[in-house]
């Protein structure tokens, strides 16, 4: 199983080789601009959904590794590192298990490529309409993102969601609406123009996601799109479900 998964693994620990999206520094000219990065962090770095709402029951796992790219809204990484960019490309680790009476518990590694910022994150998700033949799952979730080994900013994320998928032949499709919020707090001087002092930021974004889980027997290859705010996310994952 792991075998299948070790070219996407192999890329976590190159992804901190390069400098392109440090975060290493503030450089912020007024609150508002750090207004505008807390919400294109909390767009990138929250909660994305690569999962169906059907639950997997108490002997069923959903585990996977995923690339995703997600296109900054405000472009402001030249204010954090000097050779910022307007995307952040990123691989993930999914692991989500399926426990009694349709809950499923799971959790989340990811690393930017490039960079220094790494998240974790957990999600519990229970699912009220479990499906059938005739009718879609549908499930509510709620989520947590916490960022590691930054030290110019701390950011945290949470959110909750409802979701719906309904599986035909070997296809998954599923959707979600919900609400993400982020917090971002700044833990160096900045050093922008008049050294403006930085105070935390909370900013709250309408999250929408759709994907297509597909079953090749072998392995499970999903698709996914996610938005939270202005900040739209492609993802491809691969992985086991069963």
């Amino acid at each position: 199983m792991f075998k299948k998964l070790l070219p996407i693994l192999c890329l976590l620990p190159l992804s901190s080789f390069a400098a392109d999206n440090n975060v290493s520094i503030l450089n912020f000219d007024s609150q508002n601009e750090f207004k505008n990065f807390a919400k294109d962090f909390t767009g990138t770095l929250g909660y994305k959904t690569l999962i169906p709402a059907e639950p997997l029951g108490v002997s069923g796992f959903d585990i996977g590794a995923s690339y995703s790219n997600s296109g900054l809204n405000y472009k402001l990484m030249d204010k954090v590192t000097t050779e910022g960019k307007g995307s952040f490309d990123a691989v993930s680790i999914h692991a989500v298990k399926g426990l009694p009476w349709g809950i499923d518990f799971g959790l989340d590694y990811s690393s930017v490529m490039n960079s220094n910022i790494e998240t974790w994150g957990g999600k519990l998700s229970y699912a009220f309409v479990e499906g059938g033949t005739l009718y879609p799952s549908v499930s509510i979730n709620g989520n947590y993102t916490q960022t590691s080994g930054l030290n110019a900013v701390d950011f945290k994320s949470m959110g909750a969601e409802i979701g719906i998928s309904k599986g035909f032949a070997n296809l998954t499709p599923y959707a979600a609406v919900g609400l993400t919020s982020g917090q971002l707090k700044s833990l160096v001087d900045n050093n922008g123009l008049a050294g403006v002092k930085l105070d935390t930021e909370s900013v709250s974004m309408m999250k929408y996601a759709v994907g297509v889980n597909i079953n090749l027997l072998a392995m499970d290859i999903l698709v996914g799109y996610n938005q939270i705010g202005d900040v739209p996310s492609y993802s491809l994952k691969a992985g086991f479900r069963f």
